[in-house]
């Protein structure tokens, strides 16, 4: 997400303009029909006039019914085999959210689509959308419920001096060796504050700026596996748990994350991947 222009000439956040455009989150609890009302609303703002049809069993959201901790509700996005190898993209829309578009999910050909797992920030009791893109443009849509409530303003978790100190480092954890054909899974910690710009710094009292994770590139060997464009809704140090088919699997490789966060940082690392045992 870039930036714009605002009042005053003033650079401004696109997830502000959604926020701004949706009017925040609403102060009294919508009923069903208000809520359908906000996601058509959502839907033609990220999708325009495109159909966007019901997923069926082709797509499923995995959450808690209540989140323990609304500033870190875990979210899994589960795609069928079937429609897995026709995917280039997967969106996750938390409808009542200050921005509600949280993910968009850029998918390459070495990806496996079947399973994506983060963690959000969720507002407030909402529906999450997950709409799947296919290669030819086709979108496939289903919705779960959540009750949470204040996580894009809840405190940051930690220290924002110590949270500075470690802005940009990450680990990778790699799943155990699979063969060759099977995909390489894989879990990835980043440390980012996040800072949703909606969060009172404790002990000054003041709003502490927006300062979060704006897009995401993991790569091997320098093919694509995925690109995320995110938001304020990812969470304090985020996880992403994925799965790729990385080329000549019976060679080493190198995974590669690059981000680009809201005040214009770069982070870069790489890790090697071990070769694929042989079948």
């Amino acid at each position: 997400m870039g930036m714009t222009r605002g009042m005053f000439g003033r650079a401004v956040p696109a997830f502000l303009l959604i926020l701004l455009a949706f009017g925040g989150t609403a102060f009294a609890t919508p009923t069903e029909a208000e809520r359908a009302a906000r996601w058509s609303d959502l839907r033609h703002a990220i999708f325009g006039e495109r159909v966007v049809e019901d997923a069926g069993g082709l797509v499923a959201i995995e959450a808690p019914d209540r989140a323990e901790d609304a500033a870190i509700v875990p979210v899994t996005i589960e795609v069928s085999a079937k429609l897995a190898t026709e995917l280039r993209g997967l969106y996750l829309v938390i409808d009542y959210n200050p921005s509600p578009l949280a993910a968009h999910f850029v998918l390459g050909p070495l990806a496996d689509a079947r399973q994506i797992e983060t963690r959000v920030r969720i507002d407030d009791y909402t529906y999450l959308h997950a709409v799947a893109e296919t290669a030819d443009g086709r979108l496939y849509a289903t919705a779960r419920f959540i009750k949470a409530a204040g996580g894009c303003s809840a405190p940051a978790g930690k220290d924002q001096a110590l949270a500075l100190k470690r802005l940009g480092k990450m680990k990778l954890v790699l799943g155990e060796h699979q063969k060759s054909d099977l995909p390489q899974q894989a879990k990835l910690l980043i440390s980012h504050p996040n800072n949703s710009g909606l969060q009172v710094d404790q002990l000054t009292h003041y709003y502490i700026p927006a300062d979060f994770m704006q897009t995401l590139k993991v790569t091997y060997n320098d093919q694509l596996v995925f690109k995320l464009e995110s938001d304020i809704a990812i969470s304090e140090d985020p996880t992403f748990n994925f799965a790729f088919h990385p080329a000549n699997r019976g060679n080493a490789g190198v995974l590669t994350a690059e981000i680009l966060d809201s005040s214009q940082r770069h982070f870069t690392q790489s890790w090697p991947v071990p070769a694929a045992p042989q079948m």
